[in-house]
């Protein structure tokens, strides 16, 4: 049988062009984690999704998670771009930084803090 993430990949509409990249496969449907839709018969490509998800720990907000469905940055090229997007797929949140003296240029690997 064929994995349902073969056919079944996310393909956001996008406002700005950008050069082509391989549509990563989904995990599920409209009833999963990452809930994402498309338009059964006509195509297996999910245009729709969550803008993001947050989990706020609001007794230790430094326990809280975020995840956007790509990065948090939507300038093509930035290198935040699509930085987000392993952790999205498997559908793992990154840390929620709210210390004013980490959130600078020298603290930008997100990948590292989504499992501390």
């Amino acid at each position: 049988a064929t994995p349902w993430s073969d056919a079944h990949r996310v393909a956001p509409w996008r406002a700005l062009p950008e050069p082509p990249y391989a549509e990563p496969g989904l995990g599920g449907d409209h009833d999963c984690v990452n809930c994402t839709t498309a338009v059964p018969g006509i195509t297996d490509l999910a245009a729709r999704g969550p803008a993001a998800r947050y989990v706020w720990d609001l007794d230790d907000r430094e326990n809280s998670r975020w995840i956007v469905p790509f990065g948090a940055d939507g300038v093509p090229g930035s290198p935040h771009h699509r930085d987000q997007l392993p952790l999205w797929l498997r559908g793992d949140l990154a840390r929620v930084v709210t210390d004013w003296t980490r959130l600078t240029l020298e603290h930008t690997d997100i990948t590292e803090e989504a499992h501390a």
